[in-house]
């Protein structure tokens, strides 16, 4: 299956959805495809939550064409509510597949990057439930990259003993595996 194949399916997955700030989920998922590496990594990200935020399943994806080395990594990235969040994230982390691993990663970094966003801006429209609401997801998706060896940082860039550190500051190669 091409990429623009797998584009397709994400979109129409999608259609409709919007995200906590009212633009089109679709574009969280374009853009952690478009971080993606090769282009099993970038099929991954476009449909990584095609099977949590729409009707179609795993099984509906292979019938589609989806290639298994894309279903595999998908498995691993579609959560199962009844599993802890933190459990699901180590089991990502553990795996040895690496497109998974990798997209995880990208979909962190891009909802930890669009949610401090998202919290700067309703604070400074005084919107403190929104801001509380987005400070919490934002403090899990930083503990989640953490799994992945990602210093921990704060809003202002600075890591918990007080340093300066630049953003997402150590780098991940599937050459190198997960602590």
């Amino acid at each position: 299956m091409t990429i623009e194949e797998t584009l397709q399916i994400a979109l129409d997955a999608h259609k409709g959805q919007m995200d906590l700030d009212g633009k089109p989920a679709i574009l969280h998922s374009i853009t952690v495809g478009i971080m993606g590496d090769n282009g099993v990594e970038i099929k991954a990200g476009f449909l990584h939550d095609v099977v949590e935020d729409s009707d179609l399943t795993l099984d509906d994806l292979r019938r589609k064409g989806v290639d298994d080395e894309v279903l595999a990594a998908l498995e691993l990235l579609t959560h199962d509510k009844t599993t802890d969040y933190f459990e699901y994230v180590h089991r990502i982390a553990h795996s040895g597949n690496y497109t998974a691993i990798h997209t995880k990663i990208n979909d962190l970094k891009h909802n930890l990057d669009r949610g401090r966003k998202s919290n700067k801006k309703a604070k400074e429209l005084n919107d403190i439930e929104k801001s509380e609401r987005l400070a919490k997801i934002n403090e899990k998706h930083q503990k989640a990259l953490e799994i992945f060896g990602y210093m921990p940082l704060y809003d202002d860039g600075r890591s918990r003993d007080g340093q300066p550190v630049p953003m997402f500051s150590r780098s991940f190669s599937s050459k190198e595996g997960v602590r």
